[in-house]
């Protein structure tokens, strides 16, 4: 029922006057039938006889003022931080001091003896095309191939143009960040020089707002895109007002679609990009007063381009390479061309492959997860000396046998039933064959230059 103040007193009195009932007045009212006759049959401005009664806490002054100080409560304390809540305190002062009084009573106290708090005002901010874009997660749940499936909206907002659009994922993954982020910067057709994201553990590895440390994989996704990260200071949802009033009507606005029957996540996801298209039409934006499909276009030219190609990864480290070429990556070590030895590199995990950049370019790609736990590229050990890295030793003629697959006459593993002593021979065999037909060659070669 809603409260029952001066001015829906002088109503009722003035309906009552013409002859309507007190209770149709109260029913139209929402208020208590006899509350309303209580007061309409007391004075409007008789002072409230309960503001004068003693409450139960009289008396009680000194040891509130002692449990508040506990908490460091600003009310008792200079320069305090911290706050008692009412539930807190009633909690306290029955375990301790016997208190029989209502958790009532302590909030009425509360509210008689202490000011209410300030009022916090909030900045309005409005900031120039192509500068910034609000991106933030929400939940929903939607119907896809007869499956209620739990999926994650990825929602940005330009903060200029109010222009919004969503892109749906299976899950919240740094992959799945990644990979929305460049969804929705192909829908602003560029990239805002400022992204203002929510402290989620896929953007900030630690800490919030200006003090916030950077997770590492989304820094380096920022870089190589072109936009700095702007997280919002914690626990303060008006730093990203924009997005989050959209989060709350995009709700609304794509209910119906959420609970369609879809026949994959793409379907949903071209239904959701042409509601959006056709919002942006419909709606006003604050700053231009154009629909937002216009000021978006007005906005696109200022806009930095997105990135033609990149791969989103979930994690990327700084490597040195070992001697051997080598550089460890998830309890597996990966070859890289020798000339980057001694030097560090930066390695990074996508989806399917372990990616090798150094300079800014990639000089090596290796699948990912494998069963082995040393993968070797042949290639990366070939070449000339650098001025700082010489040349592994080339191989023989042995190992080079031994590497490459069997030559014809070899039998299978499935055949063997001679001793490997035989092996032996056979391969040295071939060895002094091969060398002297390339001493025959060499030495026809020698004769033919040799003067007559």
């Amino acid at each position: 029922m809603a409260k029952l103040g001066r001015i829906h007193v002088m109503i009722a009195q003035e309906m009552v006057a013409r002859r309507v009932s007190v209770r149709r007045v109260a029913a139209q009212l929402d208020v208590d039938e006899s509350t309303l006759r209580y007061r309409l049959g007391r004075p409007l401005d008789a002072p409230d006889g309960r503001a004068a009664r003693p409450t139960a806490l009289a008396g009680w002054d000194e040891r509130v003022d002692a449990v508040l100080a506990r908490f460091d409560d600003a009310r008792v304390v200079r320069d305090g931080t911290g706050r008692c809540e009412a539930q807190q305190l009633h909690a306290i002062l029955e375990r301790e001091h016997g208190f029989a009084g209502s958790y009532q009573a302590v909030r009425r106290y509360l509210k008689r003896r202490f000011p209410a708090a300030p009022i916090q005002a909030v900045r309005r901010v409005e900031t120039a095309p192509g500068v910034q874009a609000q991106h933030d997660w929400f939940d929903f749940e939607a119907r896809v191939a007869g499956e209620r499936l739990a999926l994650h909206g990825l929602i940005g907002t330009l903060s200029h143009c109010r222009a919004s659009f969503v892109w749906v994922s299976a899950t919240m993954t740094q992959l799945a960040w990644q990979t929305g982020h460049l969804a929705l910067f192909q829908r602003y057709e560029g990239v805002p020089l400022w992204i203002r994201i929510d402290n989620l553990r896929t953007g900030v590895a630690s800490g919030a707002g200006p003090t916030a440390v950077i997770n590492p994989a989304f820094q380096t996704f920022a870089a190589s895109c072109g936009f700095a990260v702007d997280p919002c200071r914690a626990a303060r949802g008006s730093d990203k007002g924009k997005v989050e009033r959209g989060v709350r009507t995009d709700r609304g606005v794509f209910a119906d679609l959420f609970h369609a029957e879809w026949s994959s996540c793409e379907q949903l996801q071209m239904a959701l990009d042409e509601r959006t298209a056709w919002l942006h039409t419909q709606r006003q934006c604050p700053a231009t007063g154009t629909t937002i499909a216009e000021a978006l276009r007005a906005e696109r030219p200022r806009l930095l381009p997105v990135p033609p190609v990149h791969e989103p990864f979930d994690c990327v480290v700084a490597r040195r390479v070992s001697r051997d070429c080598l550089v460890s990556f998830e309890g597996r070590r990966y070859s890289v061309p020798f000339a980057w030895v001694g030097r560090s590199v930066e390695v990074r995990g996508t989806a399917a492959h372990v990616v090798v950049l150094a300079a800014g370019a990639e000089v090596a790609r290796h699948a990912r997860h494998t069963a082995a736990r040393t993968v070797l590229v042949p290639a990366h050990y070939d070449g000339e000396s650098t001025p700082t890295v010489r040349a592994p030793t080339p191989l023989g003629r042995r190992a080079a046998l031994q590497l490459a697959s069997l030559p014809a006459g070899f039998p299978s593993p499935a055949s063997v039933h001679r001793p490997l002593s035989d092996y032996v021979a056979l391969v040295d065999t071939m060895v002094n064959a091969r060398g002297a037909s390339l001493s025959t060659s060499m030495g026809m070669s020698s004769s033919m230059r040799t003067p007559t």
